[in-house]
């Protein structure tokens, strides 16, 4: 391959490169339906050269709807493709939030975090803090999200502060609503209350 050819093949890599990967990663939280809301639809600003060096992209922000009508928001830093597993992405300082058909909202903040977008998958790592627009705080040291249905179930032991006292429990569940039940919130395993008293 001559100068000419080989500058001109490196001239077109930097562009389909970087497109290629975008491809990838911005299949990343499209879940069953597209949202309602056109300003519900995926987006991420992107920096280019960034990611066609390391397949990062910078401050992503995506939005779905789940099965159950709910609509499920993921923000990170900063989200890299898994070397080993192109249907995977890692994120850093990642902030979910549920917004319920009943229209409370449910915010889920963790240090790090997994996306699988082929079975619509998420673990949230590293300390997770949950709030409700309820009035509950809760800290659980993982959370396991199915994008699809709009199921979250801690990964283990939760505490929690509620506007009538504490809680304790082995883990918590998020249950998507029903045609027959509004979107629940439960504490199972080993549930542990103290009331407070309110003034």
């Amino acid at each position: 391959m001559d100068d000419n050819s080989y500058s001109q093949f490196v001239g077109w890599m930097k562009i389909i490169l970087p497109l290629a990967a975008l491809g990838l990663l911005s299949t990343v939280f499209l879940f069953a339906r597209a949202p309602d809301s056109g300003s519900d639809i995926p987006y991420a600003d992107v920096d280019v050269e960034t990611l066609a060096e390391e397949q990062r992209i910078n401050a992503p922000n995506y939005s779905g709807v789940a099965d159950d009508g709910a609509t499920i928001k993921i923000s990170a830093t900063s989200a890299n493709a898994d070397p080993n597993n192109d249907q995977t992405i890692e994120a850093t300082k990642v902030a979910a939030q549920i917004i319920t058909v009943e229209g409370e909202t449910i915010d889920i903040l963790a240090s790090q975090g997994t996306v699988d977008s082929q079975a619509q998958t998420a673990r949230l790592s590293g300390l997770a803090r949950i709030i409700t627009s309820t009035g509950y705080e809760m800290e659980t040291n993982g959370v396991d999200a199915d994008l699809e249905s709009g199921l979250f179930e801690t990964t283990g032991p939760v505490e929690a502060r509620a506007p009538f006292g504490t809680l304790s429990a082995g883990r918590l569940v998020i249950e998507p609503a029903t045609a027959d039940t509004n979107t629940q919130v439960v504490f199972k395993d080993g549930v542990k209350l103290i009331y407070t008293r309110q003034p």
